[in-house]
């Protein structure tokens, strides 16, 4: 019985070198009819030498193989026999159609990220990681490649694996969970990739859920074919489509007068306009995570040695392997760095986006060249499907005619198995809230053993095996340079865990405490369009300021001189300052400007006095659920009435249908007096609406802020601060440095959104960076510091303060919210607001026929781990033992102030007294938790009431 390979030479060799080869020979028979015995398969990861010159021994015993001989479990030509009268054949792959499979798991959609990395790398630094992980890839595969000539029993990398580490059957099953968990990922990433190229070309016509549940029936359907031989059909033409696309988003970049969002004068401040910018090397100040999330950008986009396993063990002739690696590399090479080079050349570091499609500025381009990326979309997450399929199918019917015929048993569970690796794909990508986050930490875990540490490990298994020990020695220069290359590979993957685990929970974390986490089964647009910057983007990235997404807009969740927690006890001590600039500032005046505000929101907008403010809600008509939260502020009185008013960045779109469809309504009601009541001598229309785009927004927080403020005002600022109460504002100017005029006039407001005092400034978009630099040269650092989402998060939830999207909704009612103090006692009574009578009929006492809402928002603080949004809240009910549902948690995190966990949510009427004990279900386990009274840290905001400075 065979155990192993020997050389087609029978060369002896030297005594100073003796042969550790676990296995005896082939015999001549179990040679004969083996491809890849008969065309030879030496091959030296170093030197492309004679095969026969190779020594090709076995690291280990065989692999048990279920349902066969041991013969056919190491032979190549054993397996091709076995399954000669089936009718389904496996090893049926030709090098070029292995090059095709190829193809299309490297050549995909990440090539269009390539030019935002060149823009944080640099270009000479990004082409030259492109091409060192290129080659590193390719030395990697080979020497993957040179193992499973070795040990053509395996099928898999988790076979592999095993076989690294000594046969330990631990190894074997940790593999596959790794195996199975990205080979998942991959296929949830591509049904929301889909699903959000459907949203982009449609404008969002149907839920996102939809389009996933398309793009996961469709990808199910591709998958069927249970050969790789079949699949790389598919596999030719997702290739040919990528390949137009790319070259069409390359030619349209070039031809095109201007990428997306061009404006013809370049803005120091801002970093905005003029022609694109091209840096040879990194811009100074580049920070570290910037660098390092551009680096794994590319690695990760090469990385992908995790299914190569699978297409050797059906190719005809393993030994032709080398030649379908080649073609794709070099392809890759040339691709990626003209792809990545020439579109950052034409949209340069202002303009691109990532994918690249977004730098486009002709939409009609941009369309046509995403739509040809279409078939890669569905074929890639197909490809990790059908090897995650055959991983689970071969173990279930090795050895049975289910495996290689026609049978309803084995069509049925391959279809099932299909189905449901689509099916976890589909609920994962829509369940998890921090999902692309996960991913990437998926991608740090699983990338750096499938793409380094195995690979490293499996070189120093082949060549002891070869040589023995010492092996690194006695082989000389070439010994020692493999040697110290493998070391070097082994700890890249391990530099990839630290950093790359590291920097992903991180995010995690952040995105969490900053609430950038989506909601599960949302049906939320998720299309591609390229995300904004405020006024101040080019100071947070000099600020080290860690940006990510947040409504439609590149935020910063921190800066690098203080942690969230830290930053947030800055706020709470002393005084911060935040970039609000992503909320929508908006103007309304005229003369029925009062009576519009009024039919939309339950508040008393008449009583409100020039240069007062107030919270409100906007509300949907009939059932008065809060399309938004507003803080609105009267500017001037009479004919001319003037309102400033806020609403939130995530609404934008939302808002303004809405804005325009109640403005359409309200100047058109039938038997309307509008017009009529308006003065002969007044031509202008009841009431007009504009947004004030690009207009600057800071929010200057803590108990040093009035002190902060007062310092930096103008010599024509005739005022003080002490006598500027919460909800009052004021306009005013600011002293600039080594210069007599002041900076222009600014919209001051005494409030904010942490509970401590403070000020939220609106500023013309000119002045925006200069005069947030103002502020912070004149406190200086050991007063005032710059904060992000983060903090802000943590501290609004302090407060008691909601979330819009999280803790209103458009089914909420303020009275549930506990906002129905915005309902003014007249307003109750002369109602004429949308949703009156639900809401008023919720704020009736008992006597009054009243019932109240049937839920209210509570308070809770949480024993144990903190609770997050979505998490259950429970119940003793009326039987004894009896647990039920009451509630779900809306927001929660572990406040620093406290150092208790606090949270937000709504529960059914009458387990919102403080003091009801409840329990919150966390993470699958019940929590202790206790309704409080909010806000959980006591406001203290400058009152005329109270007329000194409080704390």
């Amino acid at each position: 019985m065979a155990l192993g390979f020997g050389s087609k030479k029978t060369a002896t060799p030297a005594a100073a070198e003796p042969t550790y080869n676990n296995s005896t020979l082939l015999s001549s028979d179990e040679k004969h009819g083996d491809p890849m015995l008969d065309n030879g398969y030496g091959y030296d990861a170093e030197k492309n030498e004679n095969s026969g010159d190779r020594k090709m021994s076995r690291v280990g015993a065989p692999l048990a193989t279920v349902g066969s001989d041991d013969d056919s479990a190491i032979s190549v030509g054993k397996q091709m026999e076995l399954e000669s009268s089936n009718a389904i054949k496996y090893r049926t792959c030709s090098w070029q159609k292995t090059a095709a499979l190829l193809f299309s798991e490297y050549i995909c959609l990440a090539i269009m990220s390539f030019p935002y990395s060149y823009s944080v790398l640099g270009l000479v630094p990004g082409l030259i990681l492109t091409v060192v992980m290129a080659a590193l890839v390719l030395y990697t595969s080979l020497v993957l490649w040179e193992f499973c000539l070795r040990h053509p029993e395996v099928r898999d990398v988790c076979d592999l694996g095993q076989m690294l580490f000594y046969n330990w059957r631990w190894v074997w099953y940790a593999t596959a969970v790794m195996f199975l968990l990205n080979n998942t990922f991959i296929q949830g990433l591509h049904v929301l990739t889909g699903a959000k190229y459907l949203n982009t070309m449609t404008n969002h016509s149907v839920c996102t859920i939809g389009f996933s549940a398309i793009m996961t029936v469709i990808s199910f359907v591709c998958s069927l074919p249970r050969t790789f031989d079949t699949l790389s059909k598919l596999a030719t033409l997702s290739a040919i489509f990528t390949f137009i696309s790319v070259m069409l988003a390359i030619i349209f970049a070039a031809i095109e007068a201007h990428p997306a969002n061009y404006q013809p004068e370049f803005d120091p401040k801002t970093g905005f306009g003029g022609d694109p910018i091209v840096l040879v090397v990194p811009t100074a100040g580049t920070t570290f995570v910037s660098g390092m999330n551009a680096f794994l950008n590319i690695s990760y986009t090469f990385i992908g040695q995790i299914t190569l396993p699978s297409f050797i063990a059906e190719m005809k002739n393993p030994a032709d392997f080398p030649k379908a690696l080649w073609a794709v590399t070099i392809a890759e090479i040339i691709v990626f760095s003209l792809a990545g080079g020439i579109i950052y050349g034409y949209t340069g570091t202002q303009y691109n986006t990532a994918p690249a499609f977004g730098s486009l500025g002709n939409e009609l381009y941009k369309k046509v060249s995403f739509s040809f990326m279409i078939p890669t979309l569905i074929f890639l997450g197909v490809l990790y499907a059908s090897v995650s399929a055959r991983f689970i199918f071969f173990r279930i019917f090795e050895g049975t005619r289910h495996k290689g015929n026609h049978t309803v048993v084995g069509w049925a569970s391959w279809a099932g198995i299909l189905a449901l690796t689509w099916i976890l794909a589909f609920i994962i990508a829509e369940v998890i809230p921090f999902f692309s986050d996960l991913l990437s930490l998926m991608s740090s875990l699983f990338d750096s053993f499938f793409g380094f540490i195995f690979w490293g490990v499996a070189y120093f298994r082949m060549r002891e095996a070869d040589y023995g020990p010492g092996w690194w020695r006695r082989r000389g220069i070439r010994g020692m340079w493999g040697f110290a290359l493998n070391w070097f590979i082994i700890l890249c993957g391990i530099f990839m865990l630290g950093v790359g685990t590291y920097a992903s929970v991180d995010s995690i974390k952040l995105n969490y405490a900053s609430h950038l986490v989506g909601s599960a089964f949302s049906c939320a647009n998720n299309d591609n369009k390229p995300l904004s910057r405020t006024g101040l983007y080019d100071l947070h990235l000099a600020n080290g300021g860690k940006m990510v997404p947040f409504a439609g807009y590149e935020m910063p969740v921190q800066y690098s001189d203080l942690s969230v927690g830290e930053s947030h006890k800055w706020t709470r001590e002393k005084a911060s300052l935040f970039d609000v600039g992503h909320m929508v500032q908006q103007v309304f005046w005229g003369p029925k400007a009062t009576e519009f505000l009024e039919s939309i929101t339950p508040s008393s907008i008449s009583s409100l006095a020039p240069h007062r403010s107030t919270l409100s809600c906007l509300l949907h008509p009939e059932t008065g659920g809060i399309v938004d939260d507003t803080v609105i502020t009267r500017l001037t009185g009479g004919l001319t009435d003037a309102f400033y008013v806020v609403t939130n960045a995530a609404c934008r779109e939302k808002d303004g249908a809405y804005f325009t469809e109640q403005l359409t309504s309200f100047t058109s009601k039938p038997n309307s007096d509008i017009s009529e009541n308006l003065p002969k001598t007044n031509t202008a229309v009841p009431v007009s609406w504009q947004k004030l785009e690009n207009q600057g927004l800071i929010a200057l927080q803590g108990p040093l802020s009035a002190e902060v403020l007062q310092n930096a005002l103008s010599s024509t600022s005739v005022i003080n601060l002490k006598e500027l109460y919460f909800g009052q504002s004021v306009y005013i100017t600011l002293a600039v440095p080594s210069s007599s005029s002041p900076s222009p006039p600014l919209l001051c407001s005494r409030g904010g959104y942490t509970g401590e005092d403070g000020f939220e400034i609106s500023i013309p978009p000119y002045a925006t960076e200069h005069v947030t630099r103002i502020l912070l040269d004149s406190a200086g650092p050991e007063k005032l510091r710059l904060a992000g989402l983060g903090a802000r998060d943590s501290l609004r939830l302090e407060a008691g303060m909601c979330l819009y999207g999280h803790d209103l909704d458009d089914t909420t009612t303020p009275v549930e919210a506990g906002l129905g103090w915005i309902v003014s006692k007249e307003r109750r009574v002369a109602k004429g607001f949308h949703g009156a009578e639900r809401i008023c009929e919720q704020l009736a006492t008992k006597k009054q026929g009243g019932k109240g809402p049937g839920r209210r928002r509570v308070g809770l603080i949480v024993n144990g781990a903190p609770a997050r949004e979505g998490a259950e809240i429970m119940a003793i009910g009326a039987e004894e033992g009896e647990e039920k549902v009451v509630g779900r948690v809306t927001s929660g995190c572990p406040s620093p102030t406290l150092e208790k966990n606090i949270a937000m949510g709504y529960v059914e009427s009458g387990w919102h007294s403080a003091g009801t004990k409840l329990t919150v279900k966390v993470r699958g386990k019940k929590r202790e938790a206790e309704v409080v009274k909010m806000p959980f840290v006591a406001s203290r905001y400058w009152k005329q009431a109270v007329g000194t400075a409080p704390g």
